[in-house]
Protein backbone atom coordinates (compact mmCIF):
# COMPACT_ATOMS: atom_id res chain seq x y z
CA UNK A 1 0.00 0.00 0.00
CA UNK A 2 1.13 3.32 -0.84
CA UNK A 3 2.20 5.60 1.94
CA UNK A 4 0.95 9.14 -0.31
CA UNK A 5 -1.12 10.05 -3.14
CA UNK A 6 0.71 12.60 -5.22
CA UNK A 7 -2.52 14.65 -5.44
CA UNK A 8 -4.14 16.65 -2.70
CA UNK A 9 -7.34 18.16 -3.83
CA UNK A 10 -9.45 17.46 -0.91
CA UNK A 11 -7.39 20.15 0.80
CA UNK A 12 -5.34 21.82 -1.26
CA UNK A 13 -4.47 24.42 1.23
CA UNK A 14 -6.88 24.16 4.22
CA UNK A 15 -8.46 26.67 3.25
CA UNK A 16 -5.46 29.35 4.57
CA UNK A 17 -3.82 31.92 2.69
CA UNK A 18 -0.26 32.58 3.59
CA UNK A 19 -1.30 35.69 4.55
CA UNK A 20 -4.14 35.17 6.48
CA UNK A 21 -2.09 32.56 8.80
CA UNK A 22 -0.06 35.57 8.99
CA UNK A 23 -2.38 38.02 10.21
CA UNK A 24 -3.66 35.37 12.46
CA UNK A 25 -0.08 34.93 14.06
CA UNK A 26 -0.39 31.84 12.30
CA UNK A 27 -0.69 29.58 15.73
CA UNK A 28 -4.46 30.79 16.93
CA UNK A 29 -5.79 30.69 19.82
CA UNK A 30 -7.02 27.44 20.88
CA UNK A 31 -9.95 25.90 20.42
CA UNK A 32 -12.46 26.15 17.23
CA UNK A 33 -11.01 29.61 15.17
CA UNK A 34 -13.93 32.19 14.80
CA UNK A 35 -15.49 32.22 11.68
CA UNK A 36 -14.49 35.17 9.13
CA UNK A 37 -17.83 34.58 7.41
CA UNK A 38 -21.36 34.79 8.64
CA UNK A 39 -21.78 31.29 9.69
CA UNK A 40 -20.23 30.89 13.05
CA UNK A 41 -19.08 27.08 12.97
CA UNK A 42 -20.62 24.82 15.92
CA UNK A 43 -18.66 23.52 18.83
CA UNK A 44 -17.33 19.96 18.70
CA UNK A 45 -19.90 18.03 20.77
CA UNK A 46 -18.16 15.77 23.14
CA UNK A 47 -16.81 12.77 21.95
CA UNK A 48 -14.79 9.43 23.35
CA UNK A 49 -11.41 9.68 22.53
CA UNK A 50 -10.94 6.41 24.13
CA UNK A 51 -8.16 5.29 21.83
CA UNK A 52 -6.59 1.42 22.63
CA UNK A 53 -2.77 1.26 22.70
CA UNK A 54 -2.17 5.19 22.74
CA UNK A 55 0.15 4.57 25.98
CA UNK A 56 2.44 2.41 23.41
CA UNK A 57 2.28 4.47 20.73
CA UNK A 58 2.76 7.34 22.90
CA UNK A 59 5.97 5.38 24.45
CA UNK A 60 7.49 4.94 20.70
CA UNK A 61 11.01 6.56 20.60
CA UNK A 62 11.54 9.41 18.02
CA UNK A 63 13.90 6.74 16.14
CA UNK A 64 11.45 3.94 16.26
CA UNK A 65 9.08 6.06 14.42
CA UNK A 66 11.06 7.24 12.14
CA UNK A 67 11.91 3.51 11.19
CA UNK A 68 8.74 2.41 11.00
CA UNK A 69 7.48 0.45 8.91
CA UNK A 70 3.88 0.17 7.44
CA UNK A 71 1.84 -2.05 8.31
CA UNK A 72 3.32 -3.27 11.76
CA UNK A 73 0.44 -3.53 13.92
CA UNK A 74 1.17 -0.80 17.52
CA UNK A 75 -1.10 -2.56 20.04
CA UNK A 76 -4.71 -2.78 18.65
CA UNK A 77 -4.17 0.06 16.40
CA UNK A 78 -4.83 -0.29 12.91
CA UNK A 79 -6.56 1.60 10.23
CA UNK A 80 -10.01 0.72 11.05
CA UNK A 81 -10.14 0.90 14.52
CA UNK A 82 -8.36 4.46 14.51
CA UNK A 83 -11.40 5.45 11.90
CA UNK A 84 -14.05 3.74 13.47
CA UNK A 85 -16.93 6.31 13.12
CA UNK A 86 -18.89 8.44 15.68
CA UNK A 87 -19.77 11.73 16.86
CA UNK A 88 -21.71 13.90 14.21
CA UNK A 89 -20.53 14.92 10.74
CA UNK A 90 -21.19 11.55 8.73
CA UNK A 91 -19.27 10.01 12.17
CA UNK A 92 -16.32 11.66 10.91
CA UNK A 93 -15.72 13.59 13.78
CA UNK A 94 -14.72 11.24 16.57
CA UNK A 95 -12.05 9.60 14.26
CA UNK A 96 -10.66 13.44 13.49
CA UNK A 97 -10.81 14.07 16.93
CA UNK A 98 -8.34 11.29 17.89
CA UNK A 99 -5.24 13.22 17.09
CA UNK A 100 -5.95 15.70 19.75
CA UNK A 101 -4.62 13.52 22.70
CA UNK A 102 -1.83 12.43 20.64
CA UNK A 103 -0.71 15.76 20.12
CA UNK A 104 -1.72 17.61 23.33
CA UNK A 105 0.22 14.73 24.98
CA UNK A 106 3.38 16.28 22.36
CA UNK A 107 2.32 20.14 23.93
CA UNK A 108 0.14 20.79 20.49
CA UNK A 109 -3.19 22.91 20.79
CA UNK A 110 -6.05 22.62 18.43
CA UNK A 111 -5.68 25.41 16.66
CA UNK A 112 -9.18 24.74 14.01
CA UNK A 113 -12.30 22.40 13.53
CA UNK A 114 -14.92 23.02 11.25
CA UNK A 115 -15.46 26.33 9.73
CA UNK A 116 -17.16 28.59 7.35
CA UNK A 117 -14.26 29.89 5.09
CA UNK A 118 -11.66 28.92 3.13
CA UNK A 119 -11.71 26.11 0.58
CA UNK A 120 -15.13 24.44 -0.07
CA UNK A 121 -13.47 20.86 -0.63
CA UNK A 122 -11.41 20.84 2.84
CA UNK A 123 -12.39 18.86 5.49
CA UNK A 124 -12.62 21.73 7.56
CA UNK A 125 -15.51 23.47 5.70
CA UNK A 126 -19.15 23.32 7.07
CA UNK A 127 -20.15 22.69 3.67
CA UNK A 128 -18.65 19.20 4.00
CA UNK A 129 -21.10 17.46 6.00
CA UNK A 130 -19.41 14.02 5.90
CA UNK A 131 -16.10 15.03 6.69
CA UNK A 132 -14.24 16.63 10.02
CA UNK A 133 -10.73 18.38 10.24
CA UNK A 134 -8.59 19.32 13.49
CA UNK A 135 -5.81 21.56 13.10
CA UNK A 136 -2.88 20.41 15.75
CA UNK A 137 0.22 23.57 16.34
CA UNK A 138 2.88 24.61 18.65
CA UNK A 139 4.36 27.07 17.13
CA UNK A 140 4.12 28.69 13.96
CA UNK A 141 7.22 27.07 12.13
CA UNK A 142 7.86 23.24 12.20
CA UNK A 143 9.10 21.80 15.41
CA UNK A 144 10.20 18.81 16.27
CA UNK A 145 6.50 18.52 18.34
CA UNK A 146 4.50 18.75 14.98
CA UNK A 147 6.60 15.94 13.14
CA UNK A 148 6.34 13.80 16.00
CA UNK A 149 2.61 14.46 16.23
CA UNK A 150 2.52 13.54 12.68
CA UNK A 151 4.84 10.42 12.74
CA UNK A 152 2.62 9.04 15.56
CA UNK A 153 -0.73 9.54 13.57
CA UNK A 154 0.85 7.74 10.42
CA UNK A 155 1.56 4.75 13.00
CA UNK A 156 -1.43 4.64 14.63
CA UNK A 157 -2.82 4.28 11.06
CA UNK A 158 -0.80 1.82 10.08
CA UNK A 159 1.65 3.83 7.72
CA UNK A 160 5.40 5.24 7.90
CA UNK A 161 5.59 8.82 7.77
CA UNK A 162 5.98 9.96 4.15
CA UNK A 163 8.92 12.78 3.25
CA UNK A 164 7.01 14.31 1.25
CA UNK A 165 5.09 15.36 4.59
CA UNK A 166 1.29 14.32 2.82
CA UNK A 167 -0.45 10.90 3.31
CA UNK A 168 -4.29 9.77 2.33
CA UNK A 169 -5.50 6.14 3.52
CA UNK A 170 -7.05 3.62 1.67
CA UNK A 171 -11.03 3.91 2.23
CA UNK A 172 -12.04 1.28 5.45
CA UNK A 173 -14.90 -1.33 4.90
CA UNK A 174 -17.21 1.07 6.82
CA UNK A 175 -16.21 4.08 3.63
CA UNK A 176 -13.77 6.47 5.86
CA UNK A 177 -10.48 7.46 4.29
CA UNK A 178 -7.79 9.79 6.60
CA UNK A 179 -5.83 12.66 5.19
CA UNK A 180 -2.60 13.88 7.26
CA UNK A 181 -0.75 16.73 6.21
CA UNK A 182 2.15 18.89 7.61
CA UNK A 183 5.27 20.45 6.64
CA UNK A 184 4.42 19.15 3.09
CA UNK A 185 6.00 19.60 -0.39
CA UNK A 186 2.86 18.59 -2.00
CA UNK A 187 0.43 20.70 -0.15
CA UNK A 188 1.14 23.98 0.97
CA UNK A 189 0.92 26.22 3.66
CA UNK A 190 1.23 23.37 6.40
CA UNK A 191 4.72 24.43 7.80
CA UNK A 192 3.10 25.72 10.96
CA UNK A 193 0.35 22.74 11.66
CA UNK A 194 -0.32 19.00 11.32
CA UNK A 195 -3.70 18.61 9.65
CA UNK A 196 -5.93 15.70 10.33
CA UNK A 197 -9.11 14.96 8.80
CA UNK A 198 -11.58 12.37 8.10
CA UNK A 199 -14.13 11.81 5.43
CA UNK A 200 -17.19 9.48 4.56
CA UNK A 201 -16.43 8.75 1.46
CA UNK A 202 -19.07 6.27 0.80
Amino acid sequence: MSNSIETAADEPDCGESAEQAQSAGQVKSAGPVKSAGPVKPAEPQPVDLGIEGFEQLMALSDDDLEAFSGGVLIGTLDLASFLAPGGGWGGSETPARRAVPIGSRNGLRVTDYKRSWGSTGSDHHVSQRQSFAVDLSNGTSPTAQMLRTARQLAAALGHSWPANGYLQTATTARGYRAQLIYNSSVVPNHHNHVHFGVRKVR
